[in-house]
């Protein structure tokens, strides 16, 4: 029963981490979508801080107990989210949809214009709504899944999104989140109660970073933030291997491994972490709703959230396997691994920091999104106002201006 109730927990949370990501983008002021986006995936550290601290609390009871108080309170989230769900607003979007476009003009005038309804912002995203849904019912692209195999631009986003949903879950922080007992064992550090407190800190630090970086996505560019992310966490993972390897090496010659080379593995789990915050933690998500049309938005998302499952399937089976079977060498994996990460971010993924929907679209799909913008634009406005795509002389993307 425990185990059915568990697979039922994760069907359920399958409809929520769909469906939250999109409705937050739809509903953010535009400037403040990617940093809302972000914080809203580097909240998950505020869970695992509940979690971590209150088995920091239960470990000491010496019943069944121990292990149910924490189960239990899983329920506490969706209290929350049964009790204020009422009070969320619907999506403009889906509101224009379905032909309710004064509820949608509505929630734009009173979050997006301080509830001016004469500010210029309030008919400039309806009419952007509106036109993108045209699209998107004009387009035979959105069928169905089969979409993403059918346009070069099409297959870019769909490797784009299979390398963010298994990178984010195979760049060694799958050892950490559900294998630390076994890490800080490897090092000497067996103490029940120590371990428990190191996970309980080690969560707060998570959400601290990941927090501090969501509010910098605006300051830097994406493929900036993934690199630099990356090469750190590529850096950290050789040091923390290269010390274990000391470490273990010093206990097969009979010998008591240094504390010191275990304090700076347990270093370096920290500075990982950190790491792994810059980008990988808070752009997930955010990232791959950019790169989708709104057409492809929820089955991109469905995808990218299959990917992470089969990612955190592998992590459950083979990380603890390898972990007892080779354990340092299989770190060496995990470098290798990453290097490869760091290639096919440096070669794959688009900046996307900057551009509007329909620039992306360019960036990704080429020379006949960019006229079927320009078309767009002279249709809906009597051909009044004419844009031209221009390449910016910084990073040489095309951005909209009025010819």
């Amino acid at each position: 029963m425990f185990i059915a109730a568990r697979g039922i927990i994760g069907f359920g949370l399958g409809f929520n981490i769909t469906a939250a990501p999109i409705l937050i983008m739809e509903l953010a002021f535009p400037t403040q979508k990617a940093p809302m986006v972000s914080i809203y995936n580097s909240l998950w550290s505020l869970g695992a801080i509940v979690a971590a601290w209150t088995t920091y609390g239960t470990f000491r009871i010496m019943n069944n107990w121990a292990w149910r108080i924490p189960s239990i309170l899983q329920a506490l989230s969706s209290v929350i989210q049964i009790a204020c769900f009422w009070w969320i607003v619907e999506s403009p979007r889906w509101l224009v949809s379905k032909d309710r476009c004064d509820e949608a003009q509505a929630i734009i005038t009173r979050y997006h214009a301080n509830s001016n309804p004469y500010d210029p912002i309030v008919l400039v995203e309806l009419e952007e709504i509106k036109e993108a849904l045209r699209l998107e019912k004009a387009s035979s692209k959105g069928g169905s899944y089969l979409a993403f195999f059918k346009t070069r631009g099409n297959m870019l986003r769909f490797f784009m999104i299979l390398a963010v949903g298994f990178f984010s879950q195979w760049s060694g922080n799958g050892l950490i989140s559900y294998y630390l007992t076994l890490i800080l064992d490897s090092i000497g550090i067996k103490d029940q109660e120590t371990q428990t407190l190191i996970n309980g800190i080690l969560t707060i630090w998570n959400l601290v970073t990941s927090l501090g970086f969501s509010l910098l996505v605006n300051k830097f560019r994406r493929r900036t933030m993934f690199l630099t992310s990356t090469v750190c966490i590529l850096v950290c993972f050789i040091v923390w291997t290269a010390l274990e390897s000391t470490f273990e090496k010093q206990v097969d010659a009979g010998g008591v491994g240094s504390a010191a080379v275990g304090r700076g593995v347990l270093a370096m789990i920290f500075l990982y972490n950190a790491a792994f915050n810059i980008a990988w933690a808070p752009l997930q998500v955010t990232y791959v709703v950019e790169i989708l049309p709104y057409d492809l938005r929820a089955r991109g998302l469905v995808l990218y959230n299959l990917f992470v499952s089969c990612a955190l399937i592998f992590n459950q089976y083979a990380n603890p396997i390898a972990l007892e079977s080779i354990k340092w060498k299989y770190h060496v994996v995990y470098d290798v691994w990453i290097f490869v990460e760091l290639v096919v971010v440096y070669f794959l993924f688009v900046e996307t920091s900057g551009s509007s929907l329909e620039e992306m679209a360019v960036i990704i799909d080429g020379e006949e999104a960019r006229d079927t913008i320009i078309q767009a634009v002279a249709r809906v406005t009597d051909g009044k106002v004419e844009v031209e795509a221009e390449l910016s002389p910084e990073d040489k993307r095309p951005h909209f201006v009025v010819a």
